[in-house]
């Protein structure tokens, strides 16, 4: 014994098919987010300043994406940012108290951001450093990113070939 039709299902014209936007964006959202993920960054991840000229080296290690020092001949920047004059320098101590206070205002956002998103805060900093600076600048530089909880340094220099 055959059903008749419902009243909804005799009326209803064909409808031809559509696509569904919704999951197409869904699909290429996925595909763009991992092409991004799987996209390789091995080009320059630090650019040195523009009045240093960088020590070489023969190390091949590359560097990482850190917090950047740079001391050029005649002043100490922090993420392009000048922070002093190196004729400001007292002679006498280590501690540079300009550079301190701008990395303890850098160390503790990479802690809030440990707190908040779980980012590891490394430690890490990048000195760059002009081949003609004072040996003692260097030190007092290095001794401050060591006391502002900045204690693991790297030196940048630029691969020497052969």
């Amino acid at each position: 014994m055959a059903f008749a039709p419902s009243r909804s299902k005799k009326h209803d014209t064909k409808k031809e098919g559509e696509l569904n936007m919704n999951s197409m964006m869904d699909m290429m959202t996925i595909i763009l987010l991992f092409l991004l993920k799987s996209f390789s960054t091995d080009g320059a991840l630090v650019a040195p300043s523009q009045d240093l000229t960088l020590p070489t080296s023969f190390q091949t290690e590359k560097p990482k994406k850190e917090l950047n020092v740079a001391i050029s001949q005649d002043a100490i920047i922090v993420n392009d940012i000048p922070i002093l004059s190196l004729s400001s320098l007292h002679p006498e101590e280590m501690m540079i108290p300009a550079l301190n206070s701008k990395l303890a205002e850098y160390a503790q956002k990479e802690k809030q951001l440990e707190l908040d998103v779980g980012k590891e805060f490394t430690h890490q900093v990048i000195i760059q450093g002009d081949r003609t600076i004072p040996f003692d600048v260097l030190i007092k530089v290095m001794y401050t990113c060591s006391q502002s909880e900045f204690y693991k340094m790297r030196l940048l220099t630029v691969k020497k070939g052969g």
